[in-house]
């Protein structure tokens, strides 16, 4: 099983209304199609919110793709190794979510060649995880479509929300949290959002707050590069802080991991390093005791977390649902990851060429 074809695609999709915390109004994916002698192909992407992907998509044809033709699949981990030591004076940029492309492929191409799904093919923990409800809450939302969006996951049979918080001011964030929470119950988990968009001393603030009522964990108060930032925060903190959808590969985990600065990890497989890094992520938070939550993309997240022992809960949010030809199916709060071989996710075939822009 050799490779002799790597082929990308720029596919942009417009979101119309501002999507998630961040605002973006469209969605860039970088497709990669990796082929073997034998005619199988795994494919893998990455993404950007508004702009970047293009970068992207330069490595992998002029720098990565070339270097994968008569690769063996199986000593992918050795080459994962090489690309990445290939662009380290570029720093990470967008050299690791390219990286993070062709690995996914690789798995995908890897899993299907082998028969198996790619949670069982990695050693599958579970075969169900939890999901919690995110981007039906946002802060663009009025007061009475936060608490709506919360309470449509509820019936819906999710027991845990996502709200995003930090654009508004603590005291109307915290109204906005309390509505929910009043709204929902006890028995549902809640947990915070803020983008960064906090300092330390309004962050300091809001934890408190929410701490009051009953917030499972406050997300991203502070800008992700500020590790001392967040270490001061987390050893304040009553809510315990989850970190990690910025971050690009373990390195950056483990600095947080070594300062105390997070109480939960948040990697995203396609731009911090593909499946390979993902998993070794995963096995550092297993180490320190510190439970993982990948950002956004259960699609591809329910695989992976279904073999990591430290995972908690993938987050349901409608990223790639314009690409794909089958969603994840969530009941009572769980998804069960597809049992088809490779990495599970059905492509769009239809919509990836009407919305291909190169």
């Amino acid at each position: 099983m050799k490779i002799d074809n790597v082929a990308t695609r720029l596919v942009i999709v417009p979101l119309g209304a501002a999507r998630g915390g961040s605002g973006a109004t469209s969605l860039q994916v970088l497709h990669v199609t990796v082929r073997d002698v034998d005619g199988r192909t795994g494919t893998g992407f990455t993404y950007a919110l508004t702009g970047g992907a293009e970068g992207a998509r330069a490595i992998v044809d002029t720098t990565f793709g070339p270097r994968l033709t008569g690769l063996d699949p199986l000593d992918w981990d050795r080459v994962w190794h090489e690309l990445w030591a290939a662009t380290h004076r570029v720093g990470r940029g967008v050299a690791l979510p390219a990286l993070s492309a062709l690995d996914i492929a690789v798995w995908d191409l890897r899993a299907q060649a082998a028969g198996l799904p790619l949670f069982r093919l990695l050693g599958a923990q579970r075969d169900s995880v939890p999901v919690y409800g995110s981007g039906r809450a946002t802060h663009q939302m009025s007061d009475d479509e936060l608490v709506a969006g919360a309470l449509a996951y509820v019936e819906e049979g999710y027991r845990a929300v996502k709200l995003r918080a930090g654009a508004l001011g603590i005291e109307r964030d915290v109204r906005r949290v309390a509505a929910v929470r009043d709204a929902v119950g006890p028995d549902v988990r809640l947990m915070v959002d803020c983008n960064e968009r906090l300092d330390l001393a309004d962050a300091q603030r809001l934890a408190h707050r929410l701490d009051e009522l009953d917030v499972a964990w406050l997300e991203e108060p502070l800008p992700s590069d500020d590790v001392d930032g967040h270490a001061l925060l987390a050893a304040r903190s009553p809510v315990p802080i989850a970190v990690g959808e910025h971050l690009q590969g373990r390195f950056e985990f483990k600095r947080y991991l070594d300062r105390g600065a997070a109480a939960i990890l948040m990697p995203d497989a396609p731009l911090t390093g593909g499946v390979s890094e993902w998993l070794r992520i995963a096995t550092l938070a297993e180490a320190a005791s510190v439970p993982v939550t990948p950002h956004f993309l259960p699609e591809l997240h329910i695989q992976l977390a279904a073999v990591a022992k430290s995972a908690t809960y993938i987050e349901h949010f409608p990223l790639l649902d314009d690409l794909l030809a089958e969603t994840l199916t969530v009941s009572g709060g769980v998804a069960v990851p597809p049992d088809r071989p490779g990495h599970g996710l059905v492509w769009d075939q239809d919509a990836l060429d009407r919305y291909t822009s190169a």
